[in-house]
């Protein structure tokens, strides 16, 4: 009997020891395997760490001093590196890695973790992106992806500076899937179906001369909210002007709030295929732009809006975007020795809808409503087919009452003269596409008179003053509901100038024929 018990012992302790061992030697092969292929990621990607350790049972995979060096495609150089103090890997499928040749994971987690790129803006992007996808063979599954206050830096390779500067970005992505392969009929190899990113207090070099930032991004599967958003020129305007070949506007814009809703995307690969929301909101907008003319002029060829949209890389398709209660101060300098004039527009609301390339018939449509200098209300109606090559649009607006002097503030230290009197209502039509238009206006006016400054910009030139209001008539000639016509023919747009100039130059031969005597009385 007491044989029997000592073979029962020595069974299960040689039963335990080898149980034992087969763990220690299934977590030293599983170790192995998964060394060896952490080993053999494509050659983009160079990962390094201190220590690789795994729980058999928990199936926990965590890496201690974690990094990850991200190569050029073709120049085979450094671009980009990720590091973390630990990186943890929770609920991975050790059976399905064995036998299936599939990764499955419940939960990966970085945090903390500190990424550096340096962009290179002759490299492709989106083909170093589609050539590292292409060269993971193993279908992915990751149920939930977690990044924790990350700190990203992206600097600009060629001009040794930074580009893109973050210190607090959390990302999450659930129930992400990559297949392992892509094929010509999907336009992208991996599926998931939750994201959520935040950002906070990000600043972004959109070029050599303008810097945007905000205070906070949300993002989601449907929805993104951003917060004091700002667009600045870096330079003052002194020193941008000094610093020009040819004019560029001088902006400062701020978005207390944006939010866009009932978003989409679709990529292929890293590259932006198209992107859809059926109403973007921007309230409290305010913006100022400063153009110094004494700059040399910028001669290319601007283009119509309906053209710029039309030509995108992108499909886009914006249903509806308001704009709430912004504030826009337009300064132009035209002499060295006077003040901008400045042209203001309050209470600035607007309705844009089918901001799109995407519909083949239907209009863009662009309606404002707001106060212009001082408290004169202004409605536009402006309209046009993204898909018509000719670029044909019709803009409408509706000019309340003005008194004629506080126009003085853009006329003066541009034009060197003032204006006098009311015009008490100006209603016009512009009809027109990409070369030329048709303005068809009418104002009704009291007292109008055109002062023609001396040199000094402050004593009256009677001798022109009086020749060129010889040709001005003084008022609309008859009782309150009475309109002057203009007779404008033909207006012909000069191309390197803006969309703006194009409606301005209509507007300013409708109402010089109105009132320069070849209008007609309209009762």
């Amino acid at each position: 009997m007491e044989q029997k018990k000592k073979k029962r012992i020595v069974i299960i302790s040689i039963i335990l020891t080898l149980i034992v061992l087969l763990f220690f030697i299934t977590k030293a092969i599983i170790k192995n395997k998964l060394e060896q292929y952490l080993s053999n990621l494509p050659e983009q990607i160079e990962l390094k760490y201190e220590d690789l350790s795994i729980g058999l049972l928990s199936g926990d995979v965590v890496f201690d001093g974690f990094k990850v060096n991200l190569k050029g495609q073709t120049t085979g150089q450094s671009n980009g590196f990720v590091q973390s103090k630990k990186m943890s890997l929770k609920g991975f499928s050790y059976w399905d890695y064995m036998v299936n040749k599939t990764i499955n994971v419940s939960s990966i987690i970085a945090n903390q973790p500190e990424v550096t790129y340096y962009h290179n803006p002759l490299a492709s992007t989106s083909k170093g992106s589609q050539a590292m996808f292409d060269d993971i063979k193993q279908k992915i599954t990751v149920d939930d992806f977690k990044i924790k206050n990350a700190k990203i830096e992206v600097f600009d390779l060629e001009k040794d500076s930074v580009l893109l500067k973050t210190e607090n970005l959390n990302f999450s992505l659930s129930d992400f899937i990559f297949n392992g392969k892509q094929t010509s009929n999907t336009k992208t190899p991996f599926q998931f179906k939750n994201v959520t990113l935040k950002i906070i207090d990000l600043e972004y070099q959109v070029n050599s001369f303008e810097t945007l930032s905000f205070n906070e991004l949300i993002f989601d599967n449907n929805t993104t909210a951003i917060s004091d958003l700002k667009l600045k020129t870096k330079l003052s305007k002194e020193n941008l002007s000094n610093q020009l070949q040819t004019e560029r506007d001088h902006f400062d814009l701020h978005i207390p709030k944006i939010k866009i809703e009932n978003q989409d995307f679709d990529f292929k690969g890293a590259k932006l295929l198209a992107f859809s929301s059926k109403n973007m909101t921007i309230s409290d907008l305010n913006l100022t732009i400063f153009r110094d003319k004494l700059v040399a002029d910028d001669l290319t060829n601007k283009a119509m809006y309906s053209k710029m949209l039309r030509d995108l890389d992108i499909q886009l398709d914006l249903k509806a975007i308001q704009i709430i209660n912004g504030s826009i101060t337009y300064q132009e300098k035209v002499k060295k020795d006077t003040q901008a004039g400045t042209l203001d527009f309050k209470n600035f609301n607007a309705k844009l809808t089918n901001v799109s390339n995407t519909y083949h018939n239907s209009q863009t449509t662009i309606n404002i409503d707001c106060i212009f200098m001082e408290n004169t209300p202004l409605q536009v109606n402006w309209s046009f087919n993204v898909n018509n090559l000719q670029d044909h649009f019709t803009f409408k607006a509706d000019i309340g009452n003005l008194k004629a002097e506080a126009l003085n503030q853009f006329m003066t230290p541009n034009l060197n003269l003032k204006l006098e009197g009311d015009l008490k209502q100006t209603l016009f039509t512009i009809d027109g596409n990409a070369v030329t238009s048709n303005v068809d206006l009418k104002t009704k006016y009291n007292q109008f008179d055109i002062i023609i400054l001396k040199e000094n910009g402050n004593e009256k030139n009677k001798l022109l003053s009086g020749i060129i209001n010889l040709f001005v008539s003084k008022d609309s000639k008859g009782q309150s509901d009475n309109f002057r016509k203009s007779d404008t023919k033909q207006v012909t747009r000069d191309n390197t100038k803006s969309v703006f100039n194009f409606i301005w130059k209509n507007t300013q031969s409708g109402l010089i024929s109105a009132m320069a005597g070849d209008g007609t009385k309209e009762n």
